[in-house]
């Protein structure tokens, strides 16, 4: 399982080989080079040369550059970075357009891999070329989805988050460059981060000249118009600013009456308010959609708890536990009940298992500090 994109691609040192020149050795007509300082090769370049004669006499030049420049792609600093960059540079003054060149011609002929390494040679050598920086960003994207397709969800995260750090990184280079905002309002859709989808969507609308993609992401941002208004409004209860938030999410229930995760946060925003019993109704709704859903056991659990119903409380709480018997902010809260209840054995039953599962919490050092002052008649 690889860590990271460099790591991912550091691996392909193994098709990298270096071969020392001879000392009377000429590369090409003009370009002078130190034969002591051995030149990369890629493996299949390596293998065409033996096979048509002498690897080290009558190496082709082109088999030079392309082996620096899939060094380049795979290792950000190595030895010798500086005499090939300036090999490059003596072979073609405008190699950033060529690399560019060659690494997207790989993409579109389906040699992803190669092409994404040419695409990182050039950012190696120019970080802020804009053009390799989106490119990149796609053929990112392209591998996520390869990733994904074989159900390889961790490596697909890779490098779909990669992909979104280029087209970001852009922004910041080039705020002009408007297909990067047509790109990210589809990541950060994916991403479930509707807001921002909306709002880099709505940049691109502005600023694009191209009608087709413009009518494209008029529909988008219609089509995500209930998720935006989800989140803020979620955010705005996580806030405590319950009553906006309210405000927002009651005013998407007529149309999504069976979308759970909905319900719950309007119970939530009521809870916050103080009103326990709106918020059981809406909690209960949850759990006919989701019966086991153990978030929603547990804030009915708090409900009846501040209703003074200990009992129904503690229902529900152990129905929650039975679900996750290992959540000790559950057992927390129903040790807690038990003693307001008046229950000490089961109250500090609880509140010590809870404690065994973690035993720096605050809220739990709290619990028994409570206990022990309730044994002690304090």
């Amino acid at each position: 399982m690889i860590k990271n994109i460099d790591e991912y691609f550091k691996e392909k040192t193994e098709n990298i080989y270096f071969i020392q020149l001879k000392n009377d050795f000429k590369l090409k007509e003009g370009i002078e080079f130190d034969s002591k300082i051995p030149i990369p090769l890629v493996a299949n370049n390596l293998l065409k040369e033996i096979k048509e004669g002498d690897a080290s006499e009558e190496i082709k030049f082109k088999y030079i550059i392309e082996g620096i420049i899939y060094l380049l792609g795979i290792d950000f600093d190595f030895k010798h970075r500086k005499e090939y960059l300036d090999l490059l540079y003596s072979y073609n003054e405008n190699i950033h357009g060529y690399i560019l060149a060659e690494g997207i011609k790989k993409i579109n002929d389906d040699i992803i891999e190669e092409g994404m390494i040419y695409l990182r040679a050039l950012l190696n050598i120019d970080k802020e070329n804009v053009k390799g920086l989106y490119s990149y960003g796609l053929a990112l994207e392209t591998k996520a989805i390869y990733f994904y397709n074989k159900n390889k969800i961790k490596e697909g995260n890779i490098f779909f988050r990669e992909s979104t750090n280029q087209f970001e990184t852009i922004l910041d280079i080039d705020s002009s460059f408007d297909l990067t905002y047509y790109k990210l309002g589809y990541h950060y859709r994916n991403m479930k981060q509707y807001k921002k989808a909306q709002l880099i969507w709505e940049k691109f609308i502005n600023m694009t000249s191209n009608d087709e993609l413009k009518k494209e992401i008029e529909l988008e941002v219609e089509v995500i118009k209930d998720d935006v208004k989800y989140e803020e409004g979620y955010n705005l209860i996580l806030r405590g600013k319950s009553e906006e938030g309210l405000e927002k999410l009651l005013s998407l229930v007529k149309d999504n009456s069976d979308w759970w995760n909905l319900l719950f946060f309007i119970g939530l925003g009521y809870r916050q308010l103080g009103n326990y019993n709106e918020a059981i109704k809406y909690f209960n709704k949850v759990l006919i959609i989701e019966p086991k859903q153990v978030d929603a056991l547990n804030e009915i659990g708090l409900c009846y708890a501040n209703l003074k119903r200990f009992d129904e409380a503690i229902s529900s709480f152990s129905k929650a536990i039975e679900i996750k018997p290992k959540d000790y902010q559950i057992l927390c809260n129903r040790g807690m009940t038990y003693l307001q209840q008046g229950n000490l054995d089961e109250a500090e039953n609880d509140i010590e298992k809870a404690y065994d599962m973690n035993p720096e919490d605050d809220i739990i050092i709290a619990c028994r500090r409570e206990i022990n002052k309730f044994k002690n008649g304090i």
